[in-house]
């Protein structure tokens, strides 16, 4: 199966999203490494977040998200370019051991000292665009937590989003919420992306 985006918008609430599902390329990719499951599974979740991330960027560059980590998991890095090619790699301390039923906290943020940045390199776009790089903290139970905590820190988007990843394919959902102008902080908007991704709980979950 090819690799597919899909971008759509809610008629009736100010709310955007985005759907991805990578195959052929994540199988690929997987082919060449050897990752313990639990190590594959984040880096399949934060490569389906760059590829959701990299298509809400407005010109035409990488986007590269980096995952440091304080546990087993030093670093989790993901570089998207526009066409939907990446580049993913994770990178495991040397005396790592890696159990089957690890999760986000064990495995990338035990210590509570990680830390998530988001790179936008315009590189040739001819977009007068400078080079620009976010970094927060680590936050949440999951890469998508971490990850929406970033964008409330940093970008100031109310967003939420859906990873999965095993061998055969990384997949994920956004939603945001679309700014409007006019529009109060705790106006109607955030109220039906609330709704939206009750909905979208039930389709991506179910």
């Amino acid at each position: 199966m090819s690799d597919r985006l899909l971008k759509f918008l809610f008629h009736q609430a100010p709310v955007r999203g985005e759907v991805v599902r990578l195959s052929r390329s994540w199988q690929q990719m997987t082919a060449r490494h050897a990752y313990p499951e639990p190590v594959l599974r984040l880096l399949g979740e934060t490569t389906a977040a760059a590829t959701l991330l990299s298509a809400t960027i407005k010109f035409a560059g990488n986007l590269i998200l980096q995952i440091h980590g304080d546990g087993p998991v030093q670093l989790l890095v993901v570089e998207c370019q526009p066409d939907l090619a990446f580049r993913a790699t994770a990178k495991l301390r040397g005396d790592a051991r890696i159990d089957a039923g690890a999760g986000w906290r064990q495995l990338v943020n035990a210590g509570g000292q990680g830390r998530c940045a988001i790179t936008l390199d315009p590189g040739k776009s001819p977009a007068a665009q400078q080079r620009y790089q976010g970094i927060v903290p680590l936050q949440g139970s999951s890469v998508a937590e971490a990850l929406e905590a970033y964008l409330r820190q940093s970008e100031q988007i109310e967003s939420r989003l859906w990873l999965a990843a095993d061998q055969r394919a990384a997949s994920g959902m956004l939603l945001q919420r679309i700014a409007h102008p006019f529009q109060r902080q705790c106006g109607p908007g955030r109220g039906r992306l609330r709704r939206t991704t009750t909905l979208s709980d039930t389709v991506f979950n179910g």
